[in-house]
């Protein structure tokens, strides 16, 4: 028995010897294969997005800016130009042009929505069909002016100067005109729904009595026919 165990444990033994030899050939052949091999390339860094190209000059200005720019050149030289450049269909909505003088200035059909003309000499002015609701039109000058068809849905328009303008059909619901003077002005179908008439000078005005019936103060005002509004809207001088 002992011979036979012998035996074994000899080839045993044997194995073992030949399983670490190939263990150390594995290992060196492993370590020549590490020296020899070339090294890995290094991943490409991420290229930086290409920035936009700057944006052109132009693009950058704003159209409502150059529209308020040219009007402010036109107030102060326009009027000496033959002819003088048009104003018309202009965008002004909300900006200030308060004591600006734009007498003469053809504004039909300008967006003057909010736009604050404060004191401004708007005096024989274009202003037919123009957009004028909530302005402020505080003492400003619209002597002979053409207002025909035009917005003033809440413009406050106090003390301002209207007399000889024309506003046939011109809206006028809401609006403050305390203390304005609308002599020999053409009220002619304009809507005064509303409309607070203060103190306003209606003398010699065209206007008819339901046109101010409907209007929501009369109080202190000059009547067309020169007398101080007593609450009878009659009698006057009348337009059908």
């Amino acid at each position: 028995m002992s011979t036979r165990l012998d035996q074994r444990l000899t080839r045993l033994e044997n194995r073992i010897e030949e399983i670490y030899a190939l263990l150390q050939e594995l290992v060196a052949a492993q370590q020549q294969a590490e020296a020899v091999a070339e090294p890995a390339e290094l991943p490409e860094p991420e290229q930086a997005p290409a920035t936009a190209p700057p944006p052109d000059e132009t693009e950058l200005i704003d159209p409502l800016e150059i529209q308020y720019e040219l009007a402010l050149n036109w107030a102060e030289a326009g009027r000496i130009q033959n002819p003088p450049d048009p104003l018309s269909e202009f965008d002004l909505s909300g900006r200030n042009l308060r004591n600006v003088d734009l007498k003469d200035a053809p504004l039909e059909r300008a967006n003057l929505s909010r736009t604050d003309l404060s004191g401004a000499r708007l005096n024989k002015a274009l202003l037919e069909e123009a957009d004028l609701s909530r302005a402020l039109l505080t003492r400003a000058d619209l002597t002979r002016a053409k207002l025909n068809h035009a917005d003033l849905t809440f413009a406050q328009m106090m003390y301002a100067k209207l007399d000889s303008a024309s506003l046939r059909y011109a809206v006028l619901t809401r609006a403050n005109l305390t203390g304005a003077n609308l002599s020999s002005a053409d009220l002619g179908g304009a809507l005064l729904h509303r409309a607070n008439l203060t103190r306003a000078n209606l003398r010699g005005a065209m206007v008819h009595r339901r046109q101010l019936a409907a209007a929501s103060t009369l109080d202190g005002a000059t009547m067309p026919d020169g007398r101080i509004f007593d609450g009878d809207p009659e009698p006057w001088k009348q337009i059908e």
